[in-house]
């Protein structure tokens, strides 16, 4: 059975309230809840929370001085991203029955955490492992369409489980993430560098 490093990769065994993960070669496991707790980007607010408390109603502005004319309304920029999940299941990586999708994006407060799933369909383990902190927060990255690239600042790996190995139980999936500090504008396209998996070209937040 190939041994993968799935770093970056928050994980909850399905069926098992198991998290795990790790880099293309070990893997990891934790307590469920831990997966999804950690991070600056836990979620997204929804419209519900967003809305403001109170009246609903803002105070009126000031009429314009006599003679002076009224500025038009600023249009929101049409690439500006909003704050939101997006949907991508973009599969990285495939080889026989163990897969690597990118699964979705959520966008919240300038920061893009990524949503990855490890599947392992056959009937044997999957050995897989975490780096250490310093080299998962260097072994995977973004490139945004404006030249820059982008490295994680946290991932459940490099704060839950980093430098553990294990294995991904055969039929199970494990859930993964990685956070990073910028947001592809809407529509533009990104590219994806996870570990010493191939690189996924042309991703795009719709």
């Amino acid at each position: 059975m190939e041994k993968r490093y799935l770093a970056l990769l928050a994980a909850v065994v399905v069926a098992a309230g198991l998290a795990v993960v790790g880099t293309i070669g070990g893997e990891y496991l934790a307590d469920r809840t831990a997966s999804r707790s950690t991070g600056p980007t836990g979620g997204v607010t929804s419209d519900a929370q967003r809305t403001s408390t109170g009246s609903g109603e803002s105070d009126p502005a000031p009429p314009p001085s006599p003679g002076t004319a009224t500025p038009p309304s600023p249009e929101p920029a049409g690439d500006e991203p909003t704050d939101r999940t997006y949907r991508i299941d973009r599969l990285l990586y495939e080889q026989g029955p163990l897969t690597v999708t990118l699964v979705s994006a959520e966008a919240t407060d300038g920061r893009l955490r990524l949503n990855l799933v490890y599947r392992n369909g056959s009937a044997t383990p999957w050995p897989v492992s975490c780096p250490t902190a310093e080299v998962d927060l260097v072994s995977s990255k973004i490139e945004l369409a404006d030249g820059r690239t982008v490295r994680p600042e946290t991932s459940w790996c490099a704060t839950t489980r980093a430098g553990e190995s294990f294995s991904i139980a055969a039929g199970r999936a494990v859930d993964t993430w990685a956070v990073y500090p910028a947001v592809p504008a809407t529509g533009q396209p990104f590219a994806l560098t996870w570990y010493d998996f191939p690189t996924a070209e042309d991703i795009r937040l719709r």
